[in-house]
């Protein structure tokens, strides 16, 4: 396996004031489903738990308790396989890169 590059060799956008947080939360959504049965509105229920865009707001949070806490990391401009990028972290084979008509 190749060698990671050095980190130093990249221009990184630090993030300053950044910090990332994950929360577990319990809570309750109360929805009114249209369907024609009982049968049917289980099998639209069912189905929007699937859906992995909930896209539904919390009515009540039950029980909300924190994860963790931690500086969010720097974004490195790379150009990976051929193709201008800004990732979080650095591949074997990653090139630095200068900021485009983008910005960072």
């Amino acid at each position: 396996m190749s060698e990671l590059p050095n980190a130093a060799d990249f221009i990184a956008d630090e993030r300053p004031g950044e910090y990332d947080a994950t929360f577990s939360v319990h809570g309750t959504i109360r929805v009114t489903i249209k369907a024609g049965s009982l049968e049917e509105a289980r099998e639209k229920a069912e189905a929007m738990c699937d859906d992995e865009e909930f896209g539904l707001e919390l009515d009540k949070a039950d029980d909300v308790s924190i994860g963790w806490v931690s500086k969010t990391p720097p974004m490195f401009l790379v150009t990976r396989d051929g193709k201008k990028m800004k990732v979080s972290r650095l591949q074997a084979g990653d090139a630095p890169r200068q900021p485009d008509e983008r910005g960072f």
